[in-house]
């Protein structure tokens, strides 16, 4: 029922542009209230996570939605010093992202860990009754960044410059 209020509210407020929509609780690191209002448990889950990266322009969250028959291009990420987690909310069957070559597939209610800085693309090549596949997106520190480090990338890629 949540994330079929979620696609509506998602569809409605910010349509399927390209066969995709985003709803941002943080942007570049910094938190989009009116959002972060709107899913109280998914904000104060976010804030309990150690590893989210919430104060520089490196970290962002959000719920993300791919339409059937959408192909976002191959990009990387801007950076290795985090990993993306993706929690599947709704994965209809044909939904892949590939990194580096190597295949990968959501499962509902279950976090895909992400190095985004290797190159990737993500499909859903599902037909068109299958639906959007629904992921809770969120940027996490890379393990092997020392905390020195963290703050001294929170303090260079601050939101504020």
């Amino acid at each position: 029922m949540y994330v079929s209020h979620l696609n509506h509210n998602l569809i409605e407020g910010h349509c399927l542009s390209q066969g995709q929509a985003v709803f941002p609780l943080y942007s570049a690191g910094v938190c989009v209230a009116g959002n972060c209002r709107s899913c109280p448990c998914t904000y104060r889950t976010l804030l309990s996570l150690r590893t989210f990266i919430s104060s520089n322009s490196l970290g962002s969250a959000g719920f993300w939605l791919l339409g059937p028959g959408a192909t976002l291009g191959s990009s990387y990420g801007p950076t290795n010093t985090r990993l993306r987690c993706h929690l599947g909310l709704q994965t209809p069957p044909l939904c892949e992202l590939v990194v580096g070559g190597e295949p990968q597939c959501w499962s509902e209610g279950h976090c895909l860990l992400v190095d985004d800085s290797f190159l990737h693309t993500v499909s859903h090549k599902g037909p068109p009754d299958a639906g959007p596949r629904v992921i809770l997106s969120v940027d996490l520190w890379h393990p092997n960044v020392a905390a020195a480090e963290r703050q001294a990338l929170d303090f260079m890629f601050s939101p504020d410059l």
